[in-house]
């Protein structure tokens, strides 16, 4: 099987002027977010998408290149922010419209009666978010669509479940950190996430594949 790990963690040196330009520019989209839409609600959510989700999606094509070929670099991640907008927002609007759902869910039902469609729509939400960490890379990297990219991706998610809660996990404690202790590891964590999420992606792809 090949391992795409120890890549990343080299990167995490050799691509610090990467990993400093992916924080400023998923900080600087989140932080416009969260200006114009203070709080956790469906539009909240959506609007994420449309603006984190692009460059979310630089950022992980410039993680494969850099885990996959050991090319990487600021130039790159700028070049890959013009190239995947579209495939940002194909995979971003997908989990943030089921976690959209739910949340609307959450605001105009209550009582027992509506518990089903409620618990329905937030295990969707948790499978769809877990999915997402395979499918930006399998959608800008491995040029997967619509219905084979979620496939694989939720196939990727039942076989090695604990990739991407390993890459929300060190995601939520960079949160809660940079918002805890100093707002600079905010910084630093979208770079090395995206790396870790590349490397998971496409080592237990290839063993998917075998």
């Amino acid at each position: 099987m090949t391992d795409h790990l120890p890549a990343a963690f080299r990167a995490l040196w050799h691509e610090l002027p990467f990993i400093t330009a992916a924080g400023v520019m998923v900080c600087t989209a989140s932080g416009i977010v969260v200006l114009l839409m203070p709080g956790l609600s469906p539009a909240s959510v959506l609007l994420g998408a449309v603006l984190v989700g692009p460059v979310w999606a630089a950022v992980v094509a410039t993680a494969d290149s850099v885990v996959r070929d050991g090319r990487g670099g600021v130039f790159l991640l700028l070049r890959n922010l013009k190239h995947h907008v579209v495939a940002g927002l194909e995979v971003g609007l997908i989990p943030a419209a089921v976690g959209a759902l739910a949340l609307l869910n959450r605001q105009l039902y209550n009582g027992p009666i509506f518990a089903i469609p409620l618990a329905v729509s937030g295990c969707a939400t948790v499978l769809a978010v877990l999915a997402s960490c395979y499918a930006f890379s399998l959608r800008v990297t491995g040029r997967l669509r619509g219905k084979a990219l979620w496939f694989t991706a939720l196939s990727l998610v039942a076989r090695a479940p604990l990739v991407p809660l390993g890459v929300l996990a060190l995601a939520f404690v960079a949160l809660l950190l940079g918002t805890s202790v100093t707002a600079s590891l905010l910084l630093l964590a979208p770079g090395p996430v995206a790396l870790f999420a590349s490397a998971g992606t496409w080592t237990e792809n290839h063993a998917l594949q075998r």
